[in-house]
């Protein structure tokens, strides 16, 4: 999508005062270039009448042009600013274990410019916590965030966002592409409209709220990254008869999420960013992306695959056991159309990400947990198919 700059923004760029430079020269005359009509020559003099002259006699897609290619060179900070609220899934979508193209279908919370007195931008210690995109997919709602520091993170809980343990250790081989900051979250999923109670996200009760993002600092003020709320695991806690599980396919389409934060940090012991922020979603899931096969599928011994939902960004395979047998003593192992095993998505082991990757076919193994481990993890995936217990393929 090409950005487009607010009157607002335009005028904090006009009111720069621009450092001349051979690389600013070089890039006004090369976009003057692109765009000039006339037979315009002197391109020194046409710099010197200042980059205000040259915007005014300019069309709005011209003055456009002139300002991607310079701001960036004689603003870096503010250029990195420009673009970035309304597109942080654009600027992070690779920067955590669940990748995937969320702009395509996201809903924009926040637009440039329209930040003040916003429901999604909220403000406590001198920390700004930003909801701007969200994405409502049937298995995972994704919602964008960046979160501002007025006095800016330390370099320690930028290194522990990086690093983990080993912020303090030359680990290479601990280096990750993304950084990680934790969060203390509460939250709520009202489904009684559908009759399913209210699902209430909250660790002390012994459910799942998010308690991390994934994604990259922009700079020591700013942190840009993707929550991602699971829709497979949710569970309502019954006075009667203890937890009443929620079947994903029961998750009504449209539905209140709050969401609370009240703590932010990149390690436990580290330093805590404690504060209130509160937002509330109307949730509307898009399942036109939503492909589910049923498959049916079992051994001898009654072990197999029910059915397989996939989604523009994950796939996942219903395990099927006979009475008695623990789902915990068994993995689902998926490999796409090359043969080769996909990745987790997220912190679920059996929710598997589809980004990039070739899933017209796939074949999907039930493996013994210990087997899987000792024999079939990683690099020892060849051996998935001597030492699954079941075993099918799926086309889409």
């Amino acid at each position: 999508m090409k950005r487009e700059y607010t009157k607002k923004e335009y005028q904090e760029i006009l009111s720069m005062q621009l450092t001349e430079s051979a690389l600013v020269r070089s890039k006004i005359e090369d976009a003057y270039g692109q765009i000039r009509t006339g037979g315009r020559k002197d391109t020194k003099s046409f710099y010197n009448k200042g980059l205000k002259g040259l915007i005014t006699g300019m069309s709005a897609v011209a003055a456009a042009l002139v300002l991607s290619v310079t701001v960036c060179v004689s603003n870096p900070a503010l250029a990195a600013k420009l673009p970035f609220i309304g597109n942080i899934f654009q600027t992070v979508n690779e920067d955590s274990s669940y990748p995937g193209d969320f702009s395509k279908d996201a809903m924009q919370l926040v637009k440039p410019g329209e930040e003040e007195n916003n429901p999604y931008v909220q403000t406590n210690n001198g920390i700004t916590f930003t909801i701007s995109e969200c994405n409502y997919e049937s298995m995972a709602m994704y919602l964008a965030v960046s979160i501002e520091s007025e006095a800016g993170f330390s370099d320690m809980m930028q290194n522990f966002a990086r690093y983990g343990s080993y912020a303090e250790e030359d680990e290479s081989e601990m280096y990750t592409k993304y950084s990680t900051l934790y969060i203390g979250s509460t939250s709520t999923a009202d489904f009684s409209k559908a009759g399913k109670g209210i699902y209430e996200g909250d660790p002390a009760k012994g459910t799942v709220s998010p308690y991390y993002i994934q994604g990259k600092f922009i700079d020591e003020h700013t942190f840009a990254g993707i929550i991602r709320v699971d829709l497979m695991h949710m569970a309502i806690l019954d006075g009667a008869d203890g937890w009443n599980y929620i079947n994903n396919e029961d998750i009504p389409e449209e539905f209140a999420y709050t969401l609370k934060v009240t703590d932010i940090f990149a390690d436990y012991e580290g330093e805590h960013l404690a504060g209130n922020w509160d937002f509330s979603f109307d949730v509307k899931l898009n399942h036109e992306n939503t492909i589910k096969k049923e498959i049916g599928k079992t051994n001898e011994q009654g072990i197999g695959i029910s059915k397989v939902t996939k989604t523009a960004y994950e796939l996942y395979a219903t395990l099927e056991l006979p009475e008695g047998k623990n789902e915990a003593d068994y993995c689902v192992a998926i490999c796409d159309a090359e043969g080769k095993p996909l990745e987790s998505q997220g912190e679920y082991a059996e929710i598997y990400s589809i980004y990039n990757r070739d899933v017209s076919k796939v074949t999907i193994y039930v493996v013994d947990y210990e087997t899987y481990m000792n024999e079939c993890k990683g690099n020892n995936y060849v051996n998935l198919p001597s030492k699954a217990v079941f075993q099918t393929e799926v086309e889409f």
